[in-house]
Order: C-alpha cells, then structure tokens, then sequence
C-alpha cells in the first residue's frame, strides 16, 4: 500500500483539490488499465474541505472522525480506524476518513504524546489489505498533525503555485520533509512538486517555471504538466463533484490526469531513481 501526502505550509495552493482530484484519479486510471484500484483519501485539515467535497458533509463529530482514530490506545486505533471510515459520494472504490474542526484541539493533545507522530502509521496497518493507495490531505503549517500525516506517507508532494511569495517558502517544506525522515528514521521521498493555479499568460509564472525546471535539485522533481487555472475546477466544487466527473474534458481534469499517470511512472521507479531524496 502506497501513501501520498500533500503538503505545504501555505494555505490557498490548491492542496485540497489535488489531493481529492489525484484520489479520484489514481481511482479511475488504475480501474481503467485493470490495476488494484481502491483508494482510501484521509483528511487531517481541520478545515476538513477534502471530506466536504467527497461526501457532502463537513460537521463531523471527534467521535465520527480521524480525532478519534489519534487519540485512541494504540491497541484500539486500528480497529477504530476501520470503523470510521466511510464511502465517498464519488466513487465506490473511493473511501474517506473524515477530518473535523476538532482536529484542532486534537493537535494540542498530541503535544502530551512524545511518540505521537507514528499513531497514524501504525493505524493504517490495520487496513493495509483493503487499499492500493492512500492519499492524506494535510493543513496549511508545519502541525503536529502534518508531522504525524508525512510519517504516514511513502511519497511526499508539493503543490506550489509559481510566485515569488510561495516559491520562496519550498526550501523550509524539503528541510521539514528531511527533518520528518531523520527524526523518525522512516524512507519517505519527495517525489515531487506539482505546480498548481498556472497562467501562462502571466509573465512571472513562466519565468519562475522555467527557473524551477532548470534547476538542479527541483528541475527533475517537478512535475511536466502544470495545474492551469481553470473556472472548471471552482464549478466542479460547486457541484462537489471531482474534475474528471464534472468535465473531463477541460483543462484541468486533463492535467491531472497527466499528474497522476507521471506520479505512478514516478512511484514505481527503482530505488536509486535520480528524483528520490
């Protein structure tokens, strides 16, 4: 079982919605060339956007939650893990763990806990014969639960938009993802750096792609297909619905679907790749 985490300290980059689009579409790409295809997405943002847009529904109690899956002994968590997680309105293969507001008061609690970031990792066992993938969607800071979501994980990515202000803040994200691998001794990588909300009508953003493509350490990790902005993407969480349910054929949708099928080419490379850190 694969683990995906996207991560990054600034909020408004459009990590919600890759993640939910990269869960759907790992879903569809996957059934489509007849592979393992049962996704599991977890939500650890207590904004809990990703779990709104996949069910409908945002007020989940602690109880309903992944609060309660942290919180749990560690005895218990695998089996209340199992049990809070629910279908997905998207698709039958496409399960989600809810995050909620609580979220934010469990994160405070966690600092009781100095073994705190494996609790989610050691969870997951529990279901590790019932998903191909897991995707965690995580909040915007370098929290307790965002440490805990990268233990998690095998793969880290980045969404990034390509201006100054957010790509100034991408070396402290690959320091935090090094410090998360030394501290708790685990082979996470980052596999790669998605650029998100692309115009390339605006100057800047071309440049800073360029500069990002040429460079020796992001270059080979970032991702070939830019995210465009695209109107399809806010209409498609009106309708909470994913990019590739609410048009296909858009641009978006079809960058993603480039994200995801470089992503598998990506995660399934020898160890020694020249993109592994």
């Amino acid at each position: 079982m694969r683990s995906i985490c996207l991560t990054n300290n600034k909020g408004g980059v459009g990590k919600t919605t890759s993640a939910v689009n990269l869960a759907h579409g790992l879903v569809l790409l996957l059934r489509h060339n007849n592979m393992p295809h049962r996704v599991l997405l977890i939500d650890t943002d207590s904004q809990a956007h990703a779990t709104l847009l996949t069910t409908g529904r945002r007020e989940w109690d602690r109880s309903e939650s992944l609060g309660e899956v942290l919180l749990a002994k560690s005895e218990k968590a695998g089996s209340i893990l199992q049990r809070l997680i629910i279908p997905s309105q998207w698709d039958e293969d496409l399960h989600v763990l809810p995050g909620s507001p609580s979220l934010d008061g469990v994160n405070a609690r966690l600092a009781e806990d100095h073994g705190f970031a494996v609790r989610l990792r050691h969870a997951l066992r529990s279901v590790a014969d019932q998903y191909d993938w897991v995707v965690i969607d995580t909040m915007p800071s370098f929290s307790r639960l965002t440490t805990l979501a990268m233990v998690a994980a095998t793969d880290i990515v980045i969404p990034v938009e390509m201006r100054f202000l957010e790509t100034v803040g991408l070396q402290a994200i690959v320091e935090k993802i090094t410090e998360v691998r030394q501290t708790w001794e685990i082979p996470i990588r980052l596999t790669g750096i998605l650029p998100v909300k692309y115009d390339q009508r605006v100057n800047l953003e071309r440049e800073n792609l360029e500069l990002y493509a040429s460079h020796s350490f992001y270059g080979p990790r970032l991702f070939e297909t830019p995210i465009p902005a695209n109107v399809a993407i806010s209409y498609a969480h009106d309708a909470s619905e994913s990019i590739f349910t609410y048009d296909e054929r858009s641009n978006a949708a079809r960058a993603y679907m480039s994200f995801v099928r470089e992503l598998l080419q990506r995660v399934y490379k020898p160890v020694g790749a020249e993109n592994d850190v």
